[in-house]
């Protein structure tokens, strides 16, 4: 389903029915409220979310009226933003600041996210005024509530790096509709503290699943409202990288995140939107075709959307120009993505979670290495070089807070209340350090990953454990099996293959050198199917992945 208006409106107005049965509309003290499923509450912003949805509808077919769906029908939606905006008015703060009640109360941020979902129904339904008295009410209602919110965010604050983007391009896009409020002082405030995107064109928070759209669709905002080039670079680098996360599925790699959406794997819907007013600022056909692939996928931010489309019509057709065939690292932030058609690899730096590779249905959510030994043997990359055929890491043995050793007796009493406090001043007995290096390289159809150790004691236990998302049926010469999440197999000889339908990723050979089923110090992944395959130091394995498509 491509991003067309027809197209948008449609989900737009399947929105608009989804939030308004979770509309109270019985009497009482939340009449008018939306609850939010999973809290079992009315709250702020679903509430102003319908208002958006249900108005932009509304607007759209009055705009144009022959793209719009016709249900829900125009009264209906008319009555149920006046009873949302009725709710909206009761439990705005004295400030006039909103809540989001599971951790931000009288708050600004939430505030600004609010603003800028309703200021692009602002724009577009000023000039549909007269067109009924109802309107003209809620359309009033509606300014009334975004005034106050403008003017509590003057001094309200923040406490996430993305606040600070989201609150000056509310203030920004407010200005233009309320000129009498004085924020620009507000946004030079914020804007002086400099864009956060990186070298990578990765923000603080790198969460590519949720902050980034944030993000982006603030700083471009940013960019139309105050002709602001340094805020349009911002979010264009931080796009292109996001190019590079996306996978053939319409999924992003989340791997590198500092915020909740770490380690998922979501179909980023929200970028959508950003990708197409970056590319009205800089025509980028990859950009278009990320934004059509987003949305067939996701179907996200359909209100939005639909705002972008009536202001600035519909993308221009565009070739899949997007990158999918790469192979590229991202060393600011420790990152190393390949993209081979239906095939997507990352390796990470400074995590646990080395490698991780998507092929169709089939996947390996995680590779992981770690040695029983002192806490200190889990292999994390300490740093990620590029190479020709791929890229290497190395781990010094130092990420953890342990030392490899032993402490040796100060030969005077000891407080049992200090016995941490005297561990610096012992004398110690120390051994070496656990290093070694994976080299991850292409090859046709899947990758090589050479493991070895190169210090550190013979005869410590080792072990690779290959995390696959469950619903696979692992196979080998001999075994047929269906995994559940939780369990773990050992792979002794030989090659083994997890199947998700026609799609297969085949590993080896295996290795046997013990049966730890769950080795100290190493992390569990009671979500995945676990292959390990185990070993005894020194090591130097060479572990072969294939993906191949069956009938």
């Amino acid at each position: 389903m491509p991003i067309t208006l027809d197209n948008v409106l449609r989900a737009l107005a399947e929105s608009a029915q989804a939030v308004m049965d979770r509309q109270i509309t019985e009497p009482g003290p939340n009449r008018g409220g939306v609850v939010r499923p999973d809290w079992g509450i009315a709250e702020p912003t679903g509430t102003y979310g319908l208002v958006a949805v249900c108005g932009m509808l509304y607007v759209a077919r009055a705009m144009r009226p022959d793209a719009a769906p016709t249900r829900p029908v125009d009264d209906d939606l008319l009555f149920r933003m006046a009873l949302a905006m009725g709710y909206l008015r009761s439990i705005q703060r004295p400030s006039g600041l909103i809540d989001l009640r599971d951790c931000n109360y009288d708050s600004s941020p939430d505030a600004g996210f609010a603003v800028q979902s309703l200021c692009p129904l602002i724009e577009l339904g000023r000039p549909l005024r007269g067109r009924s008295a109802t309107w003209d009410g809620v359309l009033a209602e509606v300014e009334t509530f975004v005034r106050r919110l403008t003017i509590g965010m003057l001094d309200g604050g923040f406490h996430t790096p993305n606040h600070r983007w989201v609150i000056a391009a509310a203030l920004a896009y407010a200005g233009r509709l309320f000129s009498d409020i004085p924020v620009g002082p507000v946004i030079d405030a914020y804007v002086a503290e400099g864009y956060d995107a990186n070298a990578d064109g990765a923000y603080i928070e790198r969460s590519a699943g949720v902050y980034d759209a944030i993000c982006d669709r603030s700083l471009l905002h940013l960019s139309r409202f105050r002709d602001d080039r340094s805020a349009l670079e911002a979010a264009y680098a931080n796009l292109v990288l996001n190019l590079h996360m996306l996978n053939a599925d319409g999924t992003i790699e989340t791997g590198a995140s500092r915020r909740q959406d770490l380690g998922t794997k979501p179909i980023p819907g929200s970028l959508a939107l950003p990708y197409l007013m970056a590319d009205l600022a800089r025509a980028d056909d990859r950009f278009v075709a990320a934004a059509d692939l987003i949305w067939t996928r996701g179907r996200g931010d359909a209100a939005g959307l639909a705002a972008h489309l009536l202001q600035h019509g519909e993308p221009r057709p565009v070739p899949s120009a997007f990158p999918f065939d790469f192979a590229r690292a991202f060393p600011t932030i420790g990152i190393w993505r390949s993209r081979r058609a239906a095939m997507s690899a990352t390796a990470f730096a400074h995590s646990a979670r080395l490698f991780t590779l998507t092929y169709g249905r089939a996947e390996i959510a995680s590779i992981k290495i770690s040695q029983s030994y002192f806490g200190t043997g889990r292999f994390i990359g300490d740093d990620l070089k590029e190479t020709p055929t791929g890229c290497a890491l190395r781990s010094e043995g130092r990420s953890e807070v342990h030392r490899p050793g032993y402490d040796l007796p100060l030969g005077r009493p000891v407080a049992p209340d200090r016995w941490f406090e005297t561990r610096p001043e012992r004398d110690w007995r120390p051994l070496p350090r656990c290093v070694s290096e994976l080299v991850i390289e292409e090859a046709p159809d899947g990758f090589d990953l050479l493991y070895r150790t190169l210090d550190g004691i013979a005869g410590v236990t080792a072990q690779i454990a290959l995390d696959f998302a469950p619903g696979g049926v692992w196979e080998t010469d001999d075994t047929c099996v269906m995994p559940v999440a939780g369990q773990t197999l050992f792979l002794k000889r030989g090659r083994g293959r997890m199947r998700y339908g026609h799609d297969v990723i085949e590993i080896g050979p295996g290795a046997d050198s013990h049966r730890m089923w769950a080795m100290r110090d190493a992390e569990t992944a009671p979500g995945h199917a676990r292959i390990l395959i185990t070993f005894e130091t020194p090591v130097e394995h060479r572990l072969s992945i294939r993906c191949r498509r069956e009938p």
